[in-house]
């Protein structure tokens, strides 16, 4: 027989049944149930006038039901009416007053309890510990908590160690985590935290290692500390498959998966990381935010906010700063500035970091004037939104106004970080000026940045755009200890100046000394044997990084195609294409501009038509490479269509250096009003490079007008340019200008200009020989002579058959 159990359910007493039977401190604890403070009150009212007082163990209750809602002024009342306060009663109200940040006024309290004679306990400090605001904060509170000698307690020192590093100051939070003797794992993780929010990387993932070396517990919160410091994509990688061992994703908490996301992101893995993304049950507004940062393009990101919007997801700054950061091209400008509008709408411009996120996006668009205006609408200004106006003014070609906004800065009294710096180097290198180059120079060492490797780096490569190249050698030689990173910027800057053979030289000091070398020098040095044709040199490099194992560095694989092709052996450039990675743009840039340069229209117009179906985007380059084919075969209609096509279909915005093709290609066919016209409608001015072309256009087919018009424009931008004064000259005298041809030559003798006679070089045995028009100094001009009279008669011949 089975037994039957029946449940009793005792109805509790209602708030009238205590009041009646004098119960009023019962009833008291039963408001808080109907969340009606003006109820509470009201009992407390009747407590009061009944003669009972307010005993600590109530209070208690109460002002920790009333600090849940902000409600200070209510719990501060209860805490002042208690007869004889306990340290408990306290610890309520410092507890809560923690939970808003309202730092002041729990050290207050604190004082207060003291006076009355009472001591504080562990939970008094780890509330006084969270409530800490500011460095001075918290040193107060871990003085005090040192003389009473709670100091060693391990939750109050991940408090301490946590405050420390947020303030910046990590050494106090090094001594603080070392001083005690029984750690556990949130020490450990605070710590961890700590070193990554002060950029000390390696030091965060050496504590790590401290923390599974000891056996301590990892949890997915240790796992998420560390993810911060890693930008190698295998670390994350292990990470992630140590997670999905232990399980820590089956949970319903989505930090790690969102920190696992953000580390492949920043690796550039993203399709990892929206594989993460697919594997979230619940994804919240976090998750969806760093999905945002995976989107392949802006439309994609414009996409994924409109579902996260459908969802009723809360969005946050994080998720705007993303989005914002997407947008990389006129073509999605306008969907940008409608974010703007939303950010107005609900609020969110108050915040400093989505201001700067809409002052880089504007930047990298080239609305220079709405990034300025953003940058006055701030109230408050950080460093990093004069970092992003100066960088915008900098990518911009607005150099003068980089480094106005850099001194403005300065007056302000605002320390320059390395960011800083680097886009203000960044500027003048881009101005040439050496005079302000020094002065940059002289500020970065009085600021102490040149501890700083890439600091190191970015003034080596700016002398050497400022034509100083001993000083970039002298800012090398005073280094104690040169790594890769070092000798890569001066090489470039060798390479740059077109001192290839000390480029080579210096590889070969590099290589011999046992220096660590990496991809980016292997590239380097492929391109110096690629401007100088030396072929020889350029087939050993390229086994040498095959046998470093670089032969899989994008940057490497585009320089060996780009060697091979200005080699003249556009087969075993293409060996080495058909090797790379598919998705490698570098590579198929470079083979594209490989078979342009060899007029080779049609292959690259195949390859351009390839790469959609592989899923490799166009750049810039890539449009270059094409355009460039276009002007070598002659074909106007071909370029114009790929020019349009830019912003059209991909959202590129055409640069000088495709307008110098156009312009170019125009002049070659003698459509000397449609290049003139391409130069006026262009959005940016032109360079002495454009006018140069079209007036080396007007020169080969007698248009004197619009050659007078190029001539006086480029000696506007370039009055020392002997190669204008000859142009111009043979304009005049094709016109019969012989009086005009005179003052030419005259003011150029006024001027000590002469033009540097052409030759040609060929690199042989690994030695360069040059030849000068009717040169006869080569110790064997007799036998090229007659060669090239040989390869005269066989020309002649083909061409009559």
């Amino acid at each position: 027989m089975k037994r039957l159990t029946h449940s009793i359910s005792i109805q509790k007493p209602s708030i009238r049944t205590l009041l009646n039977q004098n119960n009023h401190s019962q009833a008291l604890k039963s408001s808080l149930a109907l969340l009606s403070p003006l109820l509470t009150d009201q009992i407390y009212s009747l407590l009061i006038k009944n003669g009972h007082h307010l005993d600590p163990i109530l209070s208690t209750t109460l002002i920790s039901h009333f600090t849940k809602f902000a409600d200070f002024r209510r719990a501060f009342r209860f805490l002042f009416d208690t007869q004889n306060p306990d340290i408990i009663t306290y610890n309520a109200l410092i507890s809560g007053l923690a939970r808003f940040c309202q730092s002041g006024s729990a050290l207050k309290l604190f004082d207060r309890l003291r006076y009355q004679g009472l001591r504080p306990d562990a939970f008094t400090f780890s509330s006084l510990v969270k409530a800490c605001g500011s460095l001075q904060e918290n040193e107060i509170v871990h003085g005090v908590c040192l003389k009473l000698g709670f100091s060693s307690r391990v939750y109050l020192v991940s408090g301490f160690v946590e405050n420390y590093a947020k303030s910046g100051e990590i050494v106090s939070a090094e001594m603080c985590f070392r001083d005690c003797l029984d750690l556990d794992n949130v020490a450990y993780t605070a710590m961890v935290c700590g070193y990554v929010w002060n950029g000390e990387f390696d030091k965060s993932k050496e504590v790590f290692v401290e923390m599974r070396s000891l056996g301590l517990e990892l949890n997915e919160f240790s796992l998420t500390a560390v993810l911060g410091a890693s930008f190698d994509v295998k670390e994350g990688e292990q990470i992630h498959g140590f997670g999905v061992k232990v399980g820590f994703f089956s949970g319903v908490c989505n930090h790690l998966n969102n920190a696992i996301m953000n580390l492949y992101v920043r690796c550039g893995q993203k399709l990892d990381a929206v594989k993460m993304f697919d594997e979230i049950t619940e994804p919240d507004v976090v998750s969806w935010s760093e999905r945002i940062a995976a989107a392949c393009d802006g439309v994609e990101a414009f996409g994924l906010f409109k579902d996260l919007r459908f969802n009723d997801f809360q969005l946050n700054e994080y998720t705007m700063i993303n989005l914002l950061s997407s947008v990389g091209g006129e073509r999605i400008l306008r969907a940008g500035k409608q974010i703007q509008a939303f950010c107005y709408k609900v609020g969110f411009m108050e915040v400093v970091s989505i201001g700067n996120a809409l002052i880089s996006m504007y930047g990298k668009c080239g609305q220079v004037n709405d990034a300025r205006s953003i940058f006055d609408y701030l109230i408050f200004k950080d460093s990093v939104s004069w970092n992003s106006m100066i960088a915008g003014y900098s990518e911009n070609g607005f150099f003068n106004q980089a480094l106005d906004m850099f001194c403005h800065m300065l007056e302000f009294s605002l320390i320059p970080n390395g960011y800083t710096m680097a886009s203000i180097l960044e500027a003048v290198s881009n101005s040439k000026s050496l005079k302000q180059a020094m002065q940059v120079h002289s500020h970065i060492i009085k600021s102490g940045f040149l501890l700083d490797d890439s600091m190191i780096s970015c003034l080596i490569t700016t002398y050497g755009k400022c034509n100083a190249l001993n000083e970039s050698k002298r800012v090398l030689s005073e280094i104690d200890k040169k790594n890769a990173v070092h000798i890569n910027a001066l090489a470039s800057v060798l390479v740059y100046a077109s001192c290839h053979a000390e480029a080579l030289e210096l590889y070969r000091t590099i290589w011999g000394s046992c220096r660590e070398v990496n991809g980016s020098t292997f590239s380097i040095v492929l391109k110096a044997c690629a401007a100088m044709t030396d072929l020889e040199q350029g087939k050993a490099i390229h086994c040498l990084a095959l046998k470093a194992r670089y032969d899989q560095d994008i940057f490497v694989e585009s320089a060996v195609i780009d060697m091979y092709c200005k080699c003249g052996t556009i087969e075993d450039a293409k060996r080495a294409f058909r090797k790379i990675c598919r998705d490698s743009l570098a590579g198929w840039n470079a083979m594209m501009m490989g078979y342009a340069q060899h007029g080779c229209y049609h292959k690259v117009s195949n390859l351009f038509n390839k790469m959609s179906k592989f899923g490799v985007k166009p750049d810039e380059i890539t449009y270059l490479a094409v355009l460039t084919s276009c002007c070598h075969a002659g074909l106007v209609r071909e370029a114009r269509t790929y020019l349009s096509c830019m912003s059209d279909l991909h959202g590129l915005i055409p640069q000088l250096e495709h307008y110098a093709c156009m312009v170019d290609l125009l002049g070659r066919v003698g459509l000397l009003e449609g290049a003139k016209m391409t130069i006026d409608q262009m959005p940016i001015p032109p360079d002495a490079h454009i006018w140069q072309s079209l007036l080396s256009a007007c020169t080969i087919y007698g248009n004197i007008d619009l050659g007078l018009l190029a001539g006086s424009k480029l000696l506007e931008l370039q009055p020392d340019n002997e190669s204008t004064y000859v142009l111009l000259s043979n304009l005049y005298a094709l016109a019969g200008m012989w009086n005009d041809v005179g003052k030419l030559r005259k003011e150029m003798k006024e001027k000590f200009l002469c033009k540097e006679p052409g030759y040609s070089w060929i690199h042989v045995g690994g030695y360069t020989h040059h030849f000068y028009a009717g040169d006869t100094s080569h110790s064997q001009s007799k036998e090229i002579y007659k060669e090239l009279i040989k390869l005269y008669e066989h020309m002649v011949a083909t061409a009559k058959l």
